[in-house]
């Protein structure tokens, strides 16, 4: 089933947005550099159509700089094949998220990651993703993160 090319822009357009992303808010890290986030008051943003995105920690523009964010996706969320600079390691925390390994979509050959998987791609691998229910993943590294699709004109 193919996504309206929309829904990409969307995804690429949050992709870039991060980078413009503030540290976290003030009032969830301490005079010591701590940051805590409870549960039920994590601060998520609406990024889009069915997608909501929060940053927990650090800077993912900054390189050397260590980042952690959660992106809340539903159906039908899909990534196009693209690579990072830097490693992408992603958590799945809640539904189902499948991944593949490649320069083509090739639903046929990825892999279903349940709660509790996880996940390094390593700088320059090129990886597709998609979502179908409603999907909660934790994505961290270093940065520079960015994120450049192999086909132009996919973001």
């Amino acid at each position: 089933m193919t996504h309206p090319t929309p829904r990409l822009a969307t995804i690429a357009a949050i992709l870039a947005l991060w980078a413009l992303l503030p540290a976290p808010s003030a009032h969830a890290q301490d005079a010591a550099g701590n940051v805590s986030h409870h549960g039920g008051a994590i601060p998520w943003e609406d990024s889009g159509p069915g997608v909501r995105f929060v940053a927990l920690y650090g800077d993912m523009s900054t390189g050397g700089e260590p980042f952690v964010f959660r992106l809340e996706v539903q159906a039908g969320f899909e990534l196009r094949p693209h690579t990072h600079p830097v490693t992408e390691h992603l958590t799945v925390l809640s539904g189902r998220f499948f991944i593949g390994l490649g320069e083509t979509m090739d639903r046929e050959n990825a892999v279903a990651y349940e709660p509790g998987s996880y996940v390094a791609i390593a700088a320059g691998v090129p990886a597709y993703m998609w979502a179908e229910e409603e999907t909660v993943i934790q994505v961290h590294g270093v940065g520079p993160l960015t994120t450049e699709f192999l086909t132009p004109g996919e973001g």
